[in-house]
């Protein structure tokens, strides 16, 4: 009886350390599967995976951080790079899997060489922040080397696909001067120079009459024919522009103060005189104005072909037999 209770206890034993093996594998599976980073969309045969996903995301929230408002809620940043990167993702993927359609091929030499200059940036990079290069690409861009390569690489594949079927783009006349009008001001522009010289604004009226003097004297030499750009890399303070001959393009939408843009678009090429700021006494000189379509023709057509081709293309995609999936990877990314 005894010997009947020993064997039915070593056989409960072997069956508790079965399940009991049983459930660990199941945990460990179960930990793995939280833990292994889940692709995000789905676009015809092939996949958005986390770590491409990530490379996008981390490139678009740098943007988005170093242009937005201060004031703006940190997760409403970070939800506009998530949807960013998501169409700049499957709009990648989709594009690559055109071009294999097409049986377009770069010149794998000039991919090589770009490969090279970006590899060489990110080795100055991570010198540069004192890191290694493992940790400088995991800051950066979310991924490591190879990851980086092989995502680099996609993305330049898809970009010369992109510019190739730019360039096809065809140009309707009457369409691109509407396209103009309704932009103008984006591409308008004026080539202004200017020679600063500064002046705090609590300066006594002394300092501010000297200051005066040496504009109006710089001023004299520029309408007497002495060149302009030497004259700016000689006394300008500005160090924006004094190495570039003192030279700006100025559109509407540029962001100085009123002062200089008020005298920029209010002379004609040729033109000189002398503005004050809250930065002091300006020199200025107007060089050209871009204020046509056919003055600035080459940006205009390239931006409406551009703008035209996205369009086409979001509708292709609409229209298009490749599956176009966001999988449960894109909700539940963390930053």
């Amino acid at each position: 009886m005894k010997n009947k209770e020993k064997k039915k206890m070593a056989t409960d034993m072997k069956i508790f350390f079965i399940i009991c093996a049983v459930i660990v594998c199941i945990l460990a599976a179960a930990v793995v599967y939280l833990v292994i980073p889940k692709d995000v969309a789905v676009v015809g045969d092939n996949k958005v995976t986390h770590h491409e996903f990530k490379y996008y995301f981390m490139q678009n929230l740098q943007s988005v951080l170093a242009y937005a408002d201060p004031s703006t809620d940190q997760q409403q940043l970070i939800d506009y790079a998530k949807q960013m990167a998501l169409s700049q993702a499957v709009q990648v993927e989709y594009m690559l899997q055109e071009a294999k359609k097409e049986g377009f091929k770069v010149d794998e030499k000039e991919l090589n060489d770009s490969w090279a200059e970006m590899q060489k940036s990110v080795n100055e990079g991570a010198q540069q922040c004192n890191l290694s290069v493992k940790d400088f690409c995991e800051q950066s861009f979310g991924v490591n080397m190879n990851q980086l390569k092989s995502i680099y690489a996609d993305t330049f594949r898809a970009q010369k696909y992109i510019d190739k079927k730019i360039d096809e783009m065809p140009v309707d006349e009457t369409e691109l001067l509407t396209y103009y009008e309704e932009n103008k001001e984006f591409f308008d522009y004026c080539d202004v120079r200017h020679i600063l010289i500064k002046v705090e604004q609590d300066a006594e009226d002394a300092v501010v009459q000297e200051k005066n003097k040496e504009a109006q004297d710089i001023l004299a030499r520029v309408n007497n024919g002495e060149d302009f750009a030497a004259l700016a890399e000689e006394f300008s303070e500005d160090t924006g522009s004094k190495n570039t001959g003192g030279l700006y393009q100025v559109t509407q939408n540029t962001n100085f103060v009123p002062e200089f843009m008020e005298w920029t678009f209010s002379h004609k090429p040729g033109e000189t005189g002398i503005i004050q700021t809250m930065h002091g006494f300006h020199v200025m000189k107007l060089d050209n104005v871009y204020d046509s379509l056919e003055s600035n023709r080459d940006n205009i057509i390239s931006s409406y072909k551009a703008e035209k081709f996205q369009s086409s293309m979001n509708e292709e995609m609409g229209n298009s037999n490749i599956k176009i999936e966001v999988l449960k990877g894109y909700n539940e990314f963390q930053f």
